[in-house]
């Protein structure tokens, strides 16, 4: 475990975030066990690592915000359901440190969002991202609220591009 300062911790950020987000303010009682990263998809295929995250939140490390690891989260809900700790919603602070991304003018690298968007859609349309299941399948309400989410974010137009994508690959092999 990392070992810091009272110097190395800035909480402007922090409070920034919880003002955005009420809910936020509850990442300071993670105790840093790991189950959240232990459960977590993301993080068996990628290298998606939730606890680092909100250390670099709680130390007032911006530089999170450029980082590709926020763009890895599948928002499945599994950290916050393995967590001991009450009401630290991983997925909404994750939501949140995208969008402070995007403000800054940020974002995701082409690379990442590419491997975010096909983890995704293996992840939606079959339920897995590596071959071995995820354990228990998800209730239907959040496959569906998943499905809504990705509407919005207009995540199946790029599943649609990327198949039209790979089908010109092959014509343009046999050409």
């Amino acid at each position: 475990m990392d070992h810091y300062s009272d110097s190395d911790w800035n909480w402007d950020f922090y409070h920034d975030l919880s003002d955005d987000v009420n809910v936020n303010v509850n990442i300071i009682q993670c105790i840093s066990c790991g189950k959240c990263v232990g459960d977590c998809p993301a993080s068996k295929v990628s290298k998606f690592n939730i606890r680092k995250i909100i250390q670099k939140v709680l130390r007032g490390d911006r530089t999170v915000l450029k980082d590709s690891d926020i763009w890895y989260c599948y928002l499945c809900e599994r950290c916050k359901r393995v967590c001991p700790k009450d009401n630290i919603n991983i997925p909404l602070l994750i939501i949140n440190l995208r969008n402070e991304s995007f403000k800054k003018g940020y974002g995701p690298r082409y690379n990442d969002l590419r491997k975010y968007v096909e983890m995704s859609e293996r992840f939606l349309t079959m339920g897995v991202v590596v071959e071995e299941p995820l354990g228990e399948a998800l209730p239907k309400e959040r496959i569906e609220e998943l499905k809504e989410i990705c509407n919005f974010a207009r995540i199946k137009y790029v599943f649609k591009a990327s198949k039209l994508n790979k089908k010109e690959k092959k014509k343009s092999k046999k050409s």
